[in-house]
């Protein structure tokens, strides 16, 4: 049974795909996707990682292409620092388009990281990429939604003005009410459809359908071995067949009473036959399935059940065809919650937060059901109780809510939060800090945790993190050299620790033609039992207090002649010392 990516197959220009029959050769299929790399394709869907299911699923339908396919490969996500310029093409330096083999290899070097999403930058990147005046498609599967475009629908119009012959279908694992919504339409303006998968299967046969009938529609179109003379006309394109005129028609609308919804709902209707026990039952494969505002299909006489599922809403409903039209209008009996996370009351919205929604079971159980990284998170659920959870940093803070059908359940949350901004920095008149690790602990009044172990690690040159506001231990080490110190995180503001090490470099040359060395290094006029400092190598480095440095070096292959000096380290500069002078 065909999805709504498998049904735009009928032509050239399919879904994701672009079929280029070469004359005189066998047909190619050549596909453009583009993959979330955000940190949400590590969010699970249906007992597994969305990333796994995106690749295991991608990889088993171009199996089916055949070796000669050629596919073009574009991520978005997965580089934190890159932000809303964050898009790349994975196959760069190489061909643009691999085969799947090699496609499958890029596929499992993918490593979802960072939290903004410039999808539909990321698409039209890809479009422009393949050049020509051409049609181009693309297929772009989503765990989130766009983050960085201000205007999805309007950016999706744009490109389709600028490059007409492209289309954009949708596939969106676990995606939420409005990123459904914004992706339906940048579809829609693109010649496309939005599909919402549910469960790992759904990807998994759309796309090995998808790519089946693809290979199938470039093998027709192929131009047979004998040509036309100049002078022939080109044989007409046969018409395409008549759509039936449907007989069941099918609307949602949120609770009754309200408008039908236009688009977003993702339609599965199974035949239910009678058992021999004299029960009906629904059929484990759906006859028919869709997706946009209504259902439209041509069905014969019998009973059915369609299954409805509209962001996080689900519902079912039983028909009969018995002869005449059926028009009807299910209620899901869903509501919208809206949920924001601010830094302190009554300020600044939490950038970055991550939203978690649970479901309220009994007996104090409860079940996650969605996460979402935009702000405000937007969820379309079933009426009922929900605990919606916000995370920003080690800050965590949860609320119950209760939806309604057809209302807005607007939730705002306080996280009483601040930001640490940790520079490490080698001399007080240095600009460029230094890359030093750094360990974060509770100290007696931390609300986080009890002192002990850490909270969490950082590395890097400029970290930053969200933090609950109180008083924590900052313990960073750079090469030899280790700075404790108390730090103070205000709610709603941003905490700038400016950490001056007072740090320098030495670095030591062993004689030429000798072998790597061991040396030591110990404060000018230190004890004879302290303990020195160590490093190996060809050209051992240490980075040290700034002052001065006795130091002892041996060559592996004469440990009986020691050579020694003495070093002078200056905060922020790099000293050679070298031995064989």
């Amino acid at each position: 049974m065909r999805t709504g990516l498998a049904g735009l197959l009928g032509r050239l220009c399919i879904g994701g795909l672009v079929l280029l029959p070469a004359a005189g050769a066998a047909a190619e299929a050549r596909a453009v996707i583009v993959l979330d790399a955000t940190a949400q394709m590590n969010a699970h869907l249906g007992g597994r990682k969305k990333i796994a299911i995106a690749r295991a699923s991608i990889s088993g339908a171009l199996a089916k292409l055949g070796p000669k396919a050629s596919v073009s490969l574009w991520t978005f996500g997965g580089n934190p620092q890159k932000k809303c310029e964050d898009r790349a093409d994975v196959l760069s330096g190489q061909k643009r388009e691999a085969s799947p083999p090699a496609l499958t290899k890029a596929l499992a070097r993918i490593r979802p990281k960072a939290s903004r999403a410039p999808a539909l930058s990321a698409v039209e990147e890809a479009v422009k990429a393949q050049g020509g005046d051409g049609p181009v498609s693309a297929v772009l599967i989503a765990g989130t939604g766009d983050d960085c475009a201000a205007d999805v629908c309007a950016a999706a119009r744009a490109l389709h003005d600028a490059a007409p012959q492209a289309k954009l279908t949708v596939f969106g694992l676990g995606a939420n009410e409005k990123a459904a919504a914004a992706y339906t339409c940048a579809a829609n303006a693109m010649g496309g459809t939005f599909t919402a998968i549910k469960a790992p299967a759904d990807l998994d046969k759309a796309l090995r359908q998808t790519f089946a009938d693809a290979q199938a529609e470039a093998a027709k179109a192929a131009p047979a071995a004998t040509s036309l003379s100049p002078a022939e006309d080109k044989p007409a394109a046969p018409p395409a067949p008549l759509q039936p005129e449907p007989n069941v028609v099918l609307s949602a609308t949120l609770a009754p009473g309200l408008p039908p919804l236009d688009a977003g709902v993702t339609w599965k209707i199974l035949k239910m036959t009678r058992t021999p026990t004299g029960q009906m039952r629904a059929a484990e494969a759906p006859l028919w399935v869709g997706a946009g505002g209504q259902a439209k299909a041509k069905l014969p006489e019998g009973r059915y059940k369609v299954n409805l599922a509209y962001g996080l809403t689900t519902a079912d409903a039983e028909f009969a065809v018995e002869g005449s039209r059926v028009e009807r209008t299910i209620a899901l009996d869903a509501g919208t919650i809206a949920a924001e996370a601010l830094k302190s009351p009554g300020g600044e919205p939490a950038a970055g937060a991550f939203f978690t929604l649970y479901r309220q079971g009994a007996n104090g159980a409860r079940e996650e059901i969605g996460r979402s990284s935009i702000a405000p998170a937007v969820f379309q659920v079933n009426g009922g109780n929900y605990i919606i959870a916000a995370m920003a940093g080690l800050a965590k803070v949860e609320a119950p809510v209760r939806v309604e059908g057809g209302k807005v359940s607007v939730v705002s949350m306080t996280l009483n939060v601040g930001t640490l901004a940790i520079k490490a920095l080698a001399a007080p008149a240095a600009t460029t800090p230094v890359s030093a690790w750094h360990r974060l602990f509770a100290d007696d009044t931390s609300p986080v945790a009890k002192p002990g172990a850490p909270l969490l690690r950082l590395s890097g040159a400029s970290p930053r993190i969200d933090l609950p506001a109180g008083t924590y231990r900052l313990e960073t080490v750079y090469g030899t050299i280790r700075d404790v110190r108390t730090v103070s995180v205000a709610a709603g503001r941003t905490t700038a620790e400016n950490i001056v090490l007072d740090a320098g470099e030495a670095k030591i040359l062993m004689p030429p033609g000798k072998q790597e060395g061991i040396c030591a290094v110990s404060e000018a006029g230190a004890r004879a039992d302290a303990a020195p400092i160590r490093a190996a190598g060809g050209e051992p480095r240490f980075i040290l207090k700034a002052g001065r440095y006795d130091l002892e070096c041996r060559a592996k292959n004469k440990p009986d002649a020691p050579r020694r000096a003495e070093i002078v380290v200056v905060a922020g500069e790099v000293k050679t010392t070298n031995l064989g002078e």
